[in-house]
């Protein structure tokens, strides 16, 4: 049995935005990886690569004869490019396997296209493995197929047990990849901690993916994962893919210390809410403490109304206060602002937004435009109100407008969407910053971090990077 796995490219053009310029390891599909490599021969091609164009994928696919082609589509306008990779693995004669948020939530549909066999829904380890070992979906908990014409949805599977869960496997890499994983310069590597997320923002899918639960794996598990040789010779920045890290603050508190007292000196990066930091500061400074450098939040809006609209359950005051309190514990703060996050905005309510911006203390601002995935409440509603502008994929990438707004036209929500982009720098004042993070952090944090990077030779490439992404970025 021969398996390969693919990551789509993102392949949207003339973007302004950090996450689609960084790629981070596929490291949902090295979960899947480990669960299958004792039963087959398995590879994993990463599209996103610029060395990775369609001919070459074609060119592997022939070469490697896979009997099946999975391929993650966790993004809404993947799907395209991951139906045109199903495409071109069925005329090789493999039979094709696509998962991730979209599929899940939208069956049906990518089955109707020729090019799909079989859809994994929700999490992908132990069904993906199943289906392996049966080489058929006929009673795979979790898999939705076609026989006979007809589509067939088994029953769903549960969620898995994280505490149980494999470690993901990473020497799939090849060498053009491991030199293209980079944050900014810094090599860099991913680990999941958590899954879930226990908030309901009408926008986003993911709590409706894991079906509203949250889980957590077992800190020996984490503190391992991170000792490995895998990560530690390769990354002192390891991105914690966790959709919303900071939920338990016990576990939280707990993770830092074992961080802290295995001696793993590297620096971390996540995604949190702006409210458990205003709650619980005493947490975001263990976090410090333990190397985390970069917090990703997302405020989506400096307007209470849009704010209670998205279901965010904070405040504009809670956002000015969590900005405070990260930079006076010398954190690196990267943000997210959706403009027309109210359907009811005007032109005059997206130019305040700009103007708010301009007055926060933000490290790293991004703007993008209110959109509407398959399986959020906002579909649900945009779709009740007939306010859907496409049915095209390939638009639903955060910088297209897909909504109909009764003040607001498409164009104008274009035009703001460069506005913000042209006068709010992504990078504010990055000199200001490094004196703040030495300020705060103190030199000895950083320079216990610099001597893991000299280990592994990565200052002098980071060096060379740094420049040209804070250039590109202003």
């Amino acid at each position: 049995m021969r398996v390969l796995l693919i990551m789509p490219k993102y392949g949207i053009p003339d973007h302004k935005l950090w996450f689609y310029d960084h790629i981070f390891p596929p490291l949902g599909l090295e979960y899947i990886a480990a669960y299958i490599e004792d039963l087959a021969e398995v590879r994993i091609i990463d599209n996103r690569l610029k060395t990775m164009n369609l001919k070459v994928v074609e060119k592997i696919i022939s070469q490697f004869h896979p009997d099946y082609v999975g391929i993650s589509c966790n993004f809404s306008f993947q799907a395209y490019i991951s139906c045109r990779i199903a495409g071109i693995a069925k005329i090789h004669g493999s039979r094709t396997v696509v998962g991730g948020w979209h599929p899940t939530l939208v069956p049906d549909e990518m089955l109707a296209s020729d090019s799909i066999d079989i859809v994994v829904r929700g999490e992908g380890e132990y069904t993906f493995r199943e289906l392996i070992q049966k080489d058929s979906p006929v009673g795979v908990l979790g898999l939705s197929y076609k026989q006979n014409g007809k589509q067939i949805h088994n029953p769903d599977r549960d969620l898995l047990d994280l505490k149980q869960i494999q470690q993901p496997v990473r020497h799939f890499r090849s060498a053009s990849a491991k030199a293209s994983y980079n944050f900014f310069g810094f090599p860099i590597d991913c680990i999941e901690i958590n899954r879930g997320c226990p908030y309901s923002c009408s926008f986003c899918c993911i709590h409706e993916f894991y079906r509203h639960k949250y889980r957590s794996r077992a800190i020996p598990d984490v503190i391992k994962e991170l000792r490995s040789r895998e990560i530690k010779d390769r990354a002192s920045l390891v991105f914690i893919v966790d959709d919303n890290f900071m939920v338990n603050r016990k576990y939280v508190m707990a993770l830092c210390d074992a961080i802290i007292q295995n001696g793993i000196k590297m620096f971390f990066r996540t995604q949190v809410r702006v409210d458990t930091i205003v709650n619980h500061p005493e947490v975001f400074k263990k976090m410090a403490d333990a190397g985390f450098l970069f917090l990703y939040l997302g405020f989506e809006s400096f307007s209470d109304r849009a704010l209670k609209k998205l279901n965010k359950q904070l405040t504009f005051k809670e956002i000015k206060s969590a900005i405070k309190i990260l930079n006076d514990l010398g954190y690196i703060i990267q943000g997210n602002v959706i403009l027309g996050a109210d359907l009811e905005d005007t032109k005059e309510d997206l130019e305040s937004t700009i103007e708010v911006a301009k007055t926060l203390d933000i490290d790293m601002l991004s703007f993008t435009l209110l959109t509407c995935f398959p399986g959020t409440k906002l579909m649900e509603y945009v779709l009740k109100e007939d306010l859907l502008l496409t049915r095209d994929w390939r638009n639903f990438n955060e910088l297209a407008p897909t909504i109909k707004y009764p003040h607001l036209t498409p164009e104008e929500l274009k035009f703001y969407l460069a506005k913000a982009n042209k006068e709010i720098p992504f990078f504010n004042n990055p000199i200001k910053r490094i004196g703040n993070l030495i300020r705060t952090r103190g030199c000895k944090f950083f320079i216990s971090r610099m001597i893991q990077m000299s280990q592994i030779k990565m200052i002098p490439q980071v060096l060379k990077k740094l420049p040209s992404f804070i250039k590109g970025y202003n």
